[in-house]
């Protein structure tokens, strides 16, 4: 409801969003990421890597980042496009909201 809204709102600026899709696209050209792999061929759950090849990350060697830095970007611009324009960032936004 609208009363999360209300109590932080009081001490500082709050918007809610949408996580969604921000753990699966890479934040420089928004296209799926995967999970890079150990030495044993297990998934190191905590690192992601773009493999697009003309992808800017890529080309400058810095396909490889932290799963939460990632993450955390693209929920910034998830709400920094909702603050600025007053709509949802259209890769973050399931379907069913567009």
């Amino acid at each position: 409801g609208n009363w999360i809204k209300e109590l932080h709102g009081r001490y500082a600026i709050a918007t809610i969003t949408d996580e969604h899709m921000t753990y699966q696209l890479c934040i420089n050209c928004y296209s799926p990421i995967v999970h890079s792999k150990n030495a044993d061929g297990s998934k190191n759950l905590g690192m992601s890597r773009c493999l697009n090849p003309i992808c800017v990350s890529v080309i400058y060697g810095r396909a490889s980042k932290n799963r939460n830095q990632m993450h955390v970007a693209g929920i910034g611009i998830s709400v920094m496009t909702k603050l600025l324009f007053g709509t949802n960032f259209p890769l973050f936004t399931p379907p069913n909201k567009q």
